[in-house]
């Protein structure tokens, strides 16, 4: 018997599963089960001694069996699989193996060690097991936080999901950071199509570095006629931003700049996109750059600096002109 290959997943909502003879089996949301197969749009779980095909947006699977085995007491490494045969070298708990086959009783492994070759006793190793990223999409355009990074999610684009509890997905990025977000921010995919059509959405990788870049510069002086890197004027630091970050130039004024995208509701807001106001009485004058929840970062001179402010109320709201988007 192969030790150590039993896969996980946590089931997301409640399910009823059939069984071929007509009875039920309940399965509950967070409850954990044991994956035996995964296919384009199911799970096969294993309960209560039966192997039960799911939907695949009921359930996340969390870890998956991985090519690499840690030895667990000391055996022999064999130049063939049967009891008796040649001892290639004696390995020693801890070791790290690499699989290449397995047949019933015996794996042929490559030990990390020293590159040797052979076959070793499948009950002797533990599987490596490694978590493992389903995938959903955003319902949300918004900036997600954890205590040292952010993300922006952008709806409708794909997003990793690694772990759900207490009605939170955990997210995860390229990064490895992690980030939790409500059930109702991501809904799953429910089939491999979903997810091989959707790969190539990549506006939230790009905006995330946007933000970053943009909230880094908070607190920088407000020079007028400049645009960086350490002082700016208000199109300034949207032009740095977007050159620096994305590799697109804008028009250089707060004027023309809304040429440089696609114009979007007001209501439609998401991180990333630019927002234009009248502030002196005749035209468009001023622009920041749209972080989500009413706010915008933008080089203010008035205050002097780069700083967040609202857009949703006081002297900002009065003023609002247009928006656009420049990364659909």
């Amino acid at each position: 018997m192969v030790v150590g290959f039993k896969d996980s997943g946590i089931l997301v909502q409640d399910y009823t599963a059939l069984l071929n003879n007509g009875a039920a089996i309940e399965l509950k949301e967070h409850e954990k089960v044991e994956v035996a197969k995964e296919n384009d749009d199911s799970y096969i779980v294993y309960k209560e001694g039966e192997y039960l095909q799911i939907p695949k947006n009921t359930m996340i699977r969390t870890t998956r069996k991985s090519d690499k085995f840690t030895v667990s007491e000391e055996v022999e490494l064999l130049s063939e699989p049967r009891k008796g045969s040649k001892t290639v070298r004696m390995l020693v708990p801890g070791e790290e193996l690499i699989m290449a086959s397995y047949d019933q009783d015996y794996g042929r492994f490559i030990a990390t060690a020293d590159f040797g070759i052979g076959y070793v006793r499948m009950d002797k190793i533990i599987s490596n097991m490694v978590e493992n990223i389903s995938y959903g999409v955003s319902n949300i355009s918004a900036i997600v936080r954890n205590d040292s990074s952010m993300i922006v999610l952008v709806k409708g684009e794909t997003v990793g999901v690694v772990d759900y509890s207490e009605g939170k997905y955990t997210l995860v990025d390229e990064a490895g950071q992690k980030y939790k977000v409500d059930k109702t921010a991501v809904s799953l995919y429910n089939s491999f199509e979903q997810i091989t059509r959707a790969a190539d959405r990549t506006s939230s990788k790009q905006l995330t570095s946007l933000i970053k870049g943009a909230y880094s510069l908070i607190g920088k002086q407000y020079v007028y006629a400049t645009s960086g890197p350490n002082t700016f004027d208000c199109s300034g630091l949207t032009y740095y931003l977007y050159k620096t970050h994305l590799g697109i130039v804008l028009p250089r004024s707060s004027y023309l700049q809304p040429g440089g995208g696609t114009k979007v509701e007001k209501s439609e807001l998401r991180p990333g996109d630019l927002v234009f106001f009248n502030t002196t009485g005749s035209r468009i004058s001023h622009v920041g750059l749209y972080i989500g929840d009413g706010n915008m970062i933008h080089a203010s001179s008035t205050k002097g600096q780069v700083r967040i402010d609202t857009i949703n109320s006081g002297w900002y709201y009065s003023r609002y002109v247009t928006a656009v988007r420049v990364i659909n």
